[in-house]
């Protein structure tokens, strides 16, 4: 049983210089600099990938669901968040969730069923890292170790070695 990322979509894209002025041209066009950067990281790493865009001003009565290049994306429906619908996945998933939101209300609840939560900015740097690493032929061992200092409660150390995943 592996992770499954659950995304805030327009949270990640906002939170991402080089995601925000892709959307400056189009709004599709961020969403599409989204979508191909999560299949090279999917493509990277093999986590399920789940993004969740707010569709609440939209005229659609149901959810909207796609899968595009094996991200499942999900729009929410008319008068729906994408915070509802990420509650309502993470419900599901449970531990095996790892949020991205840096929307703190997104984060608690996560948290509360056991998911883990990441900011927008923080996943986006673990992301980049993991491309990075691919490009260039690196392993986690080949990167230059972190301080090493007392020994952090067992909540946080499940945390770390989840987002250590990412």
């Amino acid at each position: 049983m592996g992770i499954h990322l659950i995304i805030d979509g327009y949270n990640l894209i906002r939170q991402s210089p080089a995601l925000r002025a892709a959307e400056a041209e189009a709004i599709e066009s961020g969403r599409e600099a989204l979508l191909d950067l999560l299949w090279r990281y999917k493509k990277v790493k093999g986590h399920q990938v789940t993004v969740v865009f707010d569709a609440w001003g939209s005229r659609e009565a149901r959810r909207q669901r796609q899968t595009i290049k094996g991200i499942k994306v999900i729009y929410s429906r008319a008068g729906e968040t994408a915070d509802e619908v990420i509650r309502e996945l993470v419900r599901k998933e449970g531990q095996r969730a790892i949020v991205v939101s840096s929307d703190r209300e997104v984060q608690a609840y996560a948290e509360r069923f056991g998911a883990t939560s990441i900011s927008s900015p923080e996943f986006e740097s673990r992301l980049e890292l993991a491309l990075y690493q691919d490009l260039k032929g690196l392993e986690e061992d080949d990167l230059p170790p972190q301080g090493r200092g007392k020994k952090l409660p067992k909540k946080l150390r499940r945390r770390q070695a989840r987002l250590r995943k990412l």
